[in-house]
């Protein structure tokens, strides 16, 4: 029995916390780079943000992503990009550039709906 409470005590602060976070706001500015990937600058985070790059295994859905991303800064659109965050990771402090995790999904809010 103490092996076993001593082997939850040893991994339990391995195991982290995982839960989703939505970012909501403007895309201020975006940029693609010569290496694929796709930058944003939204106004939750006041920071550069890596949401994809396009020559990963997954080029169609970053491809769409980068038009969305497009839309969202021609139209003046907000966006919401849910992540799935780690240890209270919040929008504000999500990591920045290349750390930053890959979002979850990248949503284009209707203007004409609440």
């Amino acid at each position: 029995m103490k092996k076993i409470f001593l082997s939850i005590l040893i991994f339990v602060p391995f195991f982290s916390h995982s839960a989703s976070i939505y970012c909501s706001g403007k895309i201020e500015n975006s940029y693609i780079d010569g290496s694929g990937n796709v930058t944003i600058k939204g106004t939750w985070r006041k920071n550069w943000t890596r949401i994809c790059n396009t020559s990963d295994s997954d080029v169609v859905n970053c491809s769409l992503w980068a038009s969305y991303v497009a839309t969202a800064v021609k139209d003046n659109l907000s966006v919401i990009v849910s992540y799935s965050a780690n240890n209270g990771e919040t929008c504000s402090s999500l990591p920045t550039y290349n750390s930053a995790p890959k979002p979850v999904y990248l949503m284009i809010k209707n203007p004409n709906f609440g």
